[in-house]
């Protein structure tokens, strides 16, 4: 009976340690994105609105493994992943409009 419990208790835990591993940027490469990609849209659409699309961007693939992450912040991504990402990044498309 006890042994039922620790199962009970261990099994959730253990069926998500896969989720963990999609958990995040790695460690620095999130700012080294919001970096290079707010100053690259800066001139575009301002600086509030290319901030908000950034981030949006990088929440957007935050899910990708994080060596997919790193291939794609190191230029060494597939063709395929770059796509990829790139179609999940464009619905966080701002409005030039709203350049300040």
């Amino acid at each position: 009976m006890r042994l039922n419990r620790l199962f009970a208790v261990v099994a959730p835990i253990v069926l998500l340690l896969p989720l963990a591993a999609h958990a995040d940027w790695p460690k620095g490469e999130r700012d080294k994105y919001m970096a290079q990609c707010t100053q690259a849209a800066i001139p575009q659409i301002g600086a509030a609105a290319a901030k908000a699309h950034c981030a949006c961007g990088a929440d957007a693939i935050k899910s990708y493994p994080a060596s997919d992450l790193q291939a794609l912040m190191d230029n060494k991504a597939t063709p395929e992943l770059q796509q990829k990402a790139l179609a999940k990044i464009a619905s966080c498309r701002a409005d030039p409009k709203t350049k300040k």
